[in-house]
């Protein structure tokens, strides 16, 4: 399975009767509705989790709500154009609806908990890419069976097909 950016689907495709799969992100080229500085951020001090709540307890990283950007910009550079928009959709009561950038398709029936991958030390910049160097996400590494298998092997962590698959 291969993901076409150009018509936005992915691919199927096989080779000696195997089925090959690539993991792909799913808003690698969207615009998204706020130009969220990540580098900025950093220099600031901020950390992945301060954003990101969950990534070390829980399945999902989550994406951040709009109340957890307004706790700084309440005060915070408000004069600045993506603040004003981070303001305005508080004052509308709604979420920013942020695109996705790293997803596994549906059909690769892949359950991914970042969890157990923060708490095995696995740091996000090795599947997120470094976002101290980065303004909008953007995707920049990609996930297939063979680099997450690789990576299991490295860190001596679970082949078993339903440690992802589930």
């Amino acid at each position: 399975m291969l993901f076409d950016w150009r018509k936005r689907r992915l691919i199927r495709f096989s080779s000696k009767g195997v089925w090959l799969i690539v993991l792909c992100a799913i808003g690698a080229m969207a615009d998204q509705p706020i130009a969220f500085p990540h580098n900025s951020h950093v220099k600031l001090g901020l950390d992945c989790l301060d954003c990101h709540i969950g990534a070390d307890t829980r399945a999902a990283a989550g994406l951040p709500s709009v109340r957890k950007c307004m706790l700084c910009h309440a005060k915070l550079a408000k004069e600045k154009p993506e603040v004003q928009k981070v303001i305005a959709y508080a004052n509308k009561g709604i979420e920013i609806p942020w695109v996705r950038v790293y997803d596994f398709p549906s059909e690769a029936h892949v359950k991914f908990r970042h969890a157990p991958h923060y708490q095995a030390g696995i740091s996000c910049s090795t599947c997120h890419g470094d976002l101290t160097k980065e303004t909008v996400a953007e995707h920049t590494v990609t996930h297939t069976m063979g680099s997450c298998l690789t990576c299991h092997r490295q860190k001596h962590a679970s082949e078993d097909c339903a440690a992802c698959h589930f």
